[in-house]
């Protein structure tokens, strides 16, 4: 068999094939309303053995508390049912939708429905639906389904409001405490049993003022003395620190030796979990100097400046605008600058002096130098004169003595 022959007979298996069981659709719950109507839809389906059984005249019954329990209503028999109501769907085209008129106080159960037809057609639905009765108007449904709802700064929103009506010919008023961003107004839908819903929306983006902002949405019956009934959700918004202050106390100028304290004040939303405080240095840095969202502190010298406070939560961080903390007869916040500016000017007079002092010793070791190679040469000069004067007359006695033993040996051969 072709892959196509095997589609079409599993089609018209779902399509066309006789139909053996017994079938209904119906809500599984109705919360009623006392003195007030109760629709029921209700689609059935039954074996297709049964269909020619099926005519207009076919007899529609509610059972209660169970499939073979009391009769509580008989399309054939109106005026000796205990309850009051219609078949207002066409049994011809399987719908079993039911009214029933001013549901008293207690028939709160389980009603199943049974189709008797003729010849064979006699059949209690195995499935049925659980009909609760109140005294007084239900609150709506709000979706989310909590009655606080946590989410952060930022975040796009939308809180419906529904109710279900289980008597459409008295439709309540729907309001809602507040109105947002952006409305939806109540309209009316069908739920996947034919129940008839009455809907609104707001949509809006959570803001901090939004923070334990009360969301409630009501029903009111215009007909009747039902009391209105309302639901509600609180917003809690979550947010970074904001709009973080810093004080000092006392304020002005303090007097050395006196106590001054700083606090810390921030918005944050879940409250600040860690305060810092930061102070300028002289480079203009901010430096940590303790944690907490008061300090106090004994003002001296090095207490006098600029403070910034710091603020965490786990969703951001924030700081204050910097404080003054200024002290009376208090120069420290220029002493260092002083100091260094001196410290700088000693060291370049230092080495200004020292370079002078060089310099003119080296000005008189030069001289020196060439001093004392004039006064060699002259010293050499006077000196040679000197050992010349003493060589001569020595040199001219030597020949006078020289000259005296030549002649006298000559005299002395003659």
């Amino acid at each position: 068999m072709s892959g196509l022959t095997i589609l079409v007979f599993m089609l018209w298996i779902l399509k066309g094939a006789p139909s053996n069981t017994w079938e209904i659709k119906l809500p599984q719950n109705i919360d009623a309303i006392s003195g007030f109507c109760v629709h029921i839809p209700c689609q059935f389906e039954i074996p297709n053995s049964f269909k020619p059984f099926l005519s207009q005249s076919a007899e529609a019954l509610w059972k209660k508390t169970d499939i073979e329990g009391a009769t509580v209503f008989s399309s054939a028999s109106k005026a000796t049912s205990l309850l009051n109501g219609n078949v207002i769907g066409n049994i011809l085209n399987n719908n079993c939708t039911t009214v029933f008129h001013n549901f008293p106080a207690g028939f709160s159960g389980t009603y199943f429905f049974r189709l008797q037809g003729r010849e064979d057609l006699k059949y209690t639905f195995k499935q049925g639906v659980s009909i609760t009765v109140h005294k007084d108007v239900l609150p709506p449904a709000l979706n989310p389904h909590v009655q606080e709802l946590e989410v952060l700064e930022g975040t796009k929103l939308t809180v419906s409001c529904s109710t279900v009506i289980s008597c459409p010919s008295m439709q309540p008023v729907m309001q809602w405490n507040t109105q947002l961003e952006e409305l939806l107004p109540p309209a009316l839908q069908k739920d996947e049993f034919g129940q008839t819903l009455l809907v609104s929306s707001q949509m809006f983006n959570a803001t901090p003022l939004n923070d334990q902002l009360k969301i409630s949405c009501s029903l009111l019956y215009m007909h009747g003395t039902k009391t209105p009934a309302e639901s509600s959700i609180t917003l809690r918004v979550l947010y970074a620190p904001r709009n973080t202050i810093a004080l000092v106390s006392p304020s002005g100028v303090l007097s050395e030796g006196s106590l001054v304290t700083l606090s810390c004040q921030s918005d944050a939303n879940p409250a600040v979990q860690r305060y810092e405080w930061y102070k300028y240095n002289g480079s203009g840095k901010l430096e940590l100097q303790n944690q907490g969202e008061t300090i106090t502190m004994t003002a001296r010298g090095d207490v006098q400046g600029l403070y910034v406070c710091k603020v965490y939560n786990n969703h951001g961080i924030d700081q204050s605008k910097a404080v003054s903390v200024s002290i009376n007869g208090c120069d420290c916040s220029i002493a260092p600058y002083i100091i260094c500016g001196f410290l700088m000017l000693s060291l370049i007079l230092i080495i200004a002096v020292d370079l002078v002092k060089y310099k003119s010793l080296l000005k008189r070791l030069q001289a020196s130098e060439n001093t004392r190679g004039l006064m060699t040469y002259a010293s050499l000069h006077r000196t040679s004169d000197s050992v010349y004067n003493v060589i001569q007359p020595r040199a001219n006695r030597c020949e006078d003595d020289n000259e005296n033993r030549h002649l006298s040996k000559q005299q002395s051969s003659s």
